[in-house]
This record gives structure tokens, sequence and C-alpha cells, in this order.
């Protein structure tokens, strides 16, 4: 039997469950923990329908996917690895857990149970191309929301007009039209949702202007979050362009030669004076050692490694211990203008 595994933390069990009679109306068959028979082992049975289930839904919210959210990202990272996992947005404004953000979330944060809700819509579409192996569709959710606010929310003539031409594309709407002054960046957006005139959606355009300037590997991130986005020529043309430059960077380390010590007595104060007569043995040794290109020297200082005294006098083998700052060079990209590195 084909099936769906709905991946949820407990607290949201009441939300899950409309969401699983949702599908269920919907024609999908699907299978979550309350269907655990009683005394049953309930960790192998988890493992046994996650592993034949055709499709994993996680539902993120804000439980599942903080600290106490650990299995539901666990079995969320399983559907992902199969190739079979559909996650939801159960709460708004909530980051994804890291390793799951390039894999979209279908946003039911405003849903009401309805089945016809065009977001839940593009659930089951996804779900039911999961379970036969094949791409989800296109969503149709975030144009429908768009299309609403512009309708309700335009309080120009002229913005109407601007939408219902993008919509219908009637007389060949182009590119100038969804760039034109006025109402932007809303009438771009609609654009980008609607796949018109080459505009981003709005989620790609605010990933854009949020992306650290001169970050080769932002760019590379992009692409892939968006790869079939309004600006991938530009940032592979930006990625083509890239400027290596190089920077000295002086750490500080400690190096130790070996130094030997005497003591005219056996008394501490007889040794501590020992070392403080090596010390300038110890900066010499140190600053022959620091005069090339690698190192740098800063200070140095005399240290015994252990005495043996003997008819009134001590020696030590110690060492001159060596303060020095280590030369070395940071390669950084820079594919955009931006702020210099540091110096």
């Amino acid at each position: 039997m084909s099936y769906v595994f709905i991946s949820y933390k407990r607290e949201d069990e009441e939300r899950v469950s409309v969401l699983a009679k949702g599908l269920q109306k919907a024609g999908v068959e699907v299978w979550w923990d309350p269907e655990l028979v009683q005394g049953e082992n309930w960790h192998n049975e988890l493992e046994k329908r996650l592993g034949e289930a055709a499709c994993v839904v996680v539902c993120w919210s804000q439980g599942s996917v903080g600290d106490a959210g650990g299995f539901v990202r666990d079995e969320a990272r399983r559907g992902m690895h199969a190739g079979i996992l559909v996650p939801v947005k159960l709460d708004r404004n909530i980051p994804l857990p890291l390793g799951f953000g390039e894999v979209q979330a279908i946003d039911l944060s405003a849903w009401k149970g309805s089945i016809r809700d065009p977001y839940f819509k593009d659930l089951v579409a996804a779900v039911k191309a999961k379970m036969a192996g094949a791409p989800p569709p296109p969503p149709q959710g975030p144009k429908a929301r768009i299309a609403r606010r512009a309708i309700y929310g335009a309080t120009s003539g002229a913005f109407l007009s601007s939408v219902a031409l993008l919509g219908f594309n009637t007389f060949g709407v182009t590119g100038k039209m969804c760039a034109m002054p006025g109402p932007q960046p809303s009438l771009s957006d609609i654009c980008g949702a609607l796949h018109l005139g080459d505009r981003p959606t709005q989620e790609e355009r605010l990933a854009w202007a949020a992306r650290p300037k001169g970050d080769c590997e932002a760019l590379k991130a992009h692409i892939n979050r968006f790869p079939e986005g309004a600006y991938r020529s530009e940032a592979v043309a930006l990625l083509a362009a890239k400027k290596v430059s190089y920077r000295d960077v002086w750490s500080p380390v400690e190096h130790k030669l070996p130094l030997y010590v005497s003591a005219s007595g056996a008394s501490d104060a007889a040794k501590a004076a020992a070392l403080a007569a090596a010390k300038p043995q110890a900066e010499q040794l140190c600053q022959g050692f620091g005069s090339g290109t690698l190192f740098r020297y800063v200070s140095a200082s005399a240290q015994a490694a252990g005495w043996n005294c003997a008819g009134g006098a001590c020696n030590a083998s110690g060492w001159a211990v060596c303060e020095l700052q280590q030369h070395d060079q940071v390669e950084t990209d820079t594919c955009e203008p931006g702020p210099a590195p540091p110096a």
C-alpha cells in the first residue's frame, strides 16, 4: 500500500489531524503515529512505517524547528535523503533547521482547513508527484495570494489595470511594463510570481538584496536556491569575473630553542639569577631565529627544564622561549564590488 508518512511535533497534533484528514479527503492514503496499535513497540513501528512510506510530509512549526524537535528533523532528514520529502510550514516566519533551507516548504500557516485552498492543493499535488516518482508541478498558492492582495489592496486604477494586463498577458505584456515606475516593487513581484517579464519573485528579490556584496559563496548559494531565478545570469557573470587578492597576516606563535643554564648555587635565588643572566643569550637566539621572512621577533625568556646540582653548583638543560609572530598570506575571492577586505 502506498501511503504518506506525516512527521510532526506532539504539541501540533490538533493541527496535524486537520491536515491528515484533508489529505485523506483529497484521495491520499496517510499514516501518522496516532494510528499506532496499543502495545506495539512504537519505535520499531515508526522505523518500519517511515522506511515503507512513498512520501514524507514534515510539519515545521515553532516546536519542531527548536531544540526539542530532534525526532522530526531525523525523520525529515531520512525523507530528504530518499528524495521523497515534502515540507510544510504550520507557523509563519520560522527559520528552517540547518540543512533543509534548500527544500521549499509549502506555507500552510494561514490555512483554515479547506481542501480548495490553493496552498493545500499545492501540497496534494506535490505529495502525489512524489508518490508517483515525478517532479512536483509549479506551486499555484503564491500566485493566488499575490493576485488577491493586488486586487483588494490596490488604491490606484492604473495599478489595477496593470495587474489585469499582467495576469492575462493582454497585448503582449513585456518586462518593460513589469518594471515601469509606480507601484513598485509590488508590480515586479507579481510579474515574478506569474513568470512574466523575467522578473524575480519577491523571495528571490529579497534574497538577492540581502546577500553579502562581494561574497562568491553567497552567489553560489543563490544560484543553488534559485536555479532558474531572474538573477542567475548576473550571478554567473559575477562568479566568472572573480578577482583574487592576498593580504599579509601575522599570528602570534611560541617557539623553543635549546639553552644551557648554569647556577652558582642550589638556592632558588641562585637559580633565578642564573635564568636572568641567561636571558640575553635567549634573546640573541630568538632574534636570530626570527630574522627571516617567516617569523618576526617579539620577545624572549630563559626557562630551565630541570636542575642537576652537585658540589655546590647547579646546571640545567633549558629553553630559550621565543615569542614570535608568524607570517601567512590569506587569499580573498571577490566576485563584485564591495567593502575592501580588512588589512
